[in-house]
């Protein structure tokens, strides 16, 4: 395939962003966890995920600009999954579910089992996620943080997935702060070193758990 990253047609690619960061990074048996500062629909992966309550309204769709998707994901049910090739963003598939509407904790058991469904699927080796905001729907930041990580942590110990990579992507410093925190957090409860974080992260996110005082939603 030559210089085809992620198979993706020579003439469907969009320019990276150069300032991309990787803020976190570890990796667990056979799959490495990122979390990267970055635009999610500039870098090329294999699958990016558009998982949201309005998954027409997402900023992923906005930039996909994908009219005959947009037409499917108007009909779609709270929970279902439908797959698009990507035509206006870095990847060869989207991964569309509509999630259901946040108001409280009781709700993000059914967000967290939607994105263990994500893992699940077979045929590609790096995925992407995001933020799930929209105007109408917006998951605290400590508690969407939590619930993703928890699901790729218990994906990985409890499902063969096949995905080598899992990226999650944002602009928002302290939506990376929140992700890298829960990252270390979690991995820390599960026994496992830190022996892939860099150690000015380790303290600014030990302070943190001083400072968020939140409850777990598990």
């Amino acid at each position: 395939m030559g210089n085809n990253i992620c198979g993706i047609e020579e003439d469907k690619k969009h320019s990276l962003q150069s300032e991309s960061k990787v803020i976190n990074t570890r990796t667990i048996n056979q799959t490495t966890i990122q979390i990267l500062q970055a635009d999610i629909v500039e870098e090329l992966v294999d699958v990016v995920v558009n998982s949201s309550h309005e998954p027409d309204w997402f900023y992923i769709s906005k930039r996909d600009k994908n009219k005959k998707a947009n037409e499917l994901l108007q009909q779609m049910n709270i929970g279902d999954l439908i797959i698009t090739s990507a035509e206006n963003v870095n990847s060869v598939q989207i991964f569309h579910v509509r999630q259901p509407f946040y108001q409280d904790a009781k709700d993000l058991l059914q967000i967290f089992n939607v994105y263990k469904q994500f893992l699940q699927q077979k045929g590609h080796k790096t995925i992407s996620f995001t933020e799930q905001n929209t105007p109408n729907f917006q998951i605290p930041k400590q508690f969407h943080a939590e619930i993703f990580i928890r699901a790729i942590l218990s994906a990985i110990q409890e499902v063969d997935i096949k995905f080598q990579l899992i990226k999650f992507f944002s602009l928002n410093q302290l939506t990376l702060k929140y992700f890298s925190y829960e990252l270390m957090k979690q991995l820390d409860e599960l026994k496992i070193p830190y022996l892939n974080c860099d150690i000015n992260n380790y303290l600014i996110f030990s302070k943190m758990e001083k400072i968020l005082n939140k409850r777990s939603i598990f």
